[in-house]
């Protein structure tokens, strides 16, 4: 017990004489991989305290020209029809992987993982790098068009339903960690 005493004395003595500042609350920021490459100020500390994929989401071709009758247990998405048919594509929606997304702090990537939070010095840097994916309907699909579409979670869930497109374009889609930092001011 004495020794526990001796240690936890020691080490609040080390803290004491080690510090170099009090800190005070300057503002909250929200980086992405858009932010390009930060470096936290003179004067300043900087704590990331959260991090996380914003959850891109892409669709892509899986059959087209389906005919479909539409009633009143199954309406015409766009419309509201009851009767009449349509020709219309199924596509599948997917999650974008967040494999490759990564937080780089001062040139050493962190995996999403690796739990927080990260206290960084003046003139330490940070750069988020994203995994682009990308919508690969061909041809694109215009608004107010019917489309049956399959939604994947990542927990292999399969959910099936006719919607109405809005339009949906193919293209890059956004796929970025967004990281939240508190930023403090060092006060001698």
């Amino acid at each position: 017990m004495k020794y526990r005493f001796f240690l936890l004395a020691m080490l609040l003595l080390f803290t004491r004489l080690s510090a170099q500042g009090n800190l005070q609350f300057n503002q909250v920021l929200v980086l992405n991989s858009q932010s390009g490459t930060q470096t936290v100020p003179a004067g300043k500390v900087w704590k990331i305290t959260a991090q996380n994929t914003s959850g891109g989401i892409y669709f892509y071709n899986w059959s087209s020209n389906d005919l479909v009758t539409w009633s009143v247990n199954n309406p015409n998405p766009c419309t509201g029809a009851t009767s009449g048919t349509s020709s219309l594509r199924q596509i599948r929606k997917r999650m974008c992987p967040k494999s490759n997304n990564a937080l780089v702090l001062n040139g050493v990537t962190t995996a999403l993982s690796e739990s927080g939070p990260f206290w960084l010095p003046a003139g330490a840097t940070v750069d988020i790098l994203e995994t682009v994916c990308f919508n690969t309907l061909s041809p694109n699909i215009p608004a107010g068009t019917p489309y049956f579409q399959e939604d994947r979670t990542d927990l292999g869930d399969i959910r099936s339903y006719y919607d109405c497109a809005g339009p949906i374009n193919a293209g890059a889609v956004p796929n970025s960690i967004l990281v939240s930092v508190i930023e403090f001011n060092i006060v001698p």
